[in-house]
């Protein structure tokens, strides 16, 4: 008597899943080689330019530097302190209020500015906050500079 089925190849193990795998891997390099980790929308874009005092190699830009306004910004308590030059400070005890004062005297200093012959282009605003001030407060100033007419507004550290 002869035994044919002890002959034949036995495929208990399952199909091959090694080009499963392969064609996996393919799409997930594709993936990550095309997608993008991080883009620039959760960050508060500024047009600020390279300055000539910079780390960066690039060498300084001959003519006169870009005019440079600050603004200090402190937190008290849910609020914010905002100095502005040498204007006087703002409390944003009133949200709508403070906003609107602030606005009110960073456009003064434009004007200022357009009148002793600096164009609103060249004139940079550096927002200095403390470490303590909310993000929700920052960007009520930083939008306040905007709307006040200031192009180049960004941000600065103390040391």
């Amino acid at each position: 008597m002869k035994i044919s089925g002890a002959k034949k190849i036995h495929y208990d193990s399952g199909p091959n899943m090694t080009p499963l795998v392969d064609v996996v891997m393919v799409i997930l390099i594709f993936l990550m080689l095309a997608g993008s980790f991080g883009t620039a929308d959760h960050y508060l874009v500024s047009d600020v330019p390279v300055e000539a005092r910079g780390a960066g190699g690039k060498p300084p830009e001959s003519g006169p530097l870009p005019a440079e306004f600050t603004i200090n910004v402190e937190q008290d308590g849910p609020f914010y302190i905002a100095r502005a030059g040498n204007f006087s400070s703002v409390r944003s005890t009133d949200s709508a209020k403070a906003y609107t004062e602030l606005k009110t005297q960073l456009h003064t200093q434009l004007v200022n500015f357009r009148n002793a012959g600096v164009k609103p282009d060249d004139v940079q605003v550096y927002i200095f906050p403390t470490g303590t001030v909310t993000l929700a407060n920052l960007v009520q100033v930083f939008e306040a500079a905007q709307d006040a007419g200031f192009k180049k507004v960004g941000f600065g550290v103390r040391s």
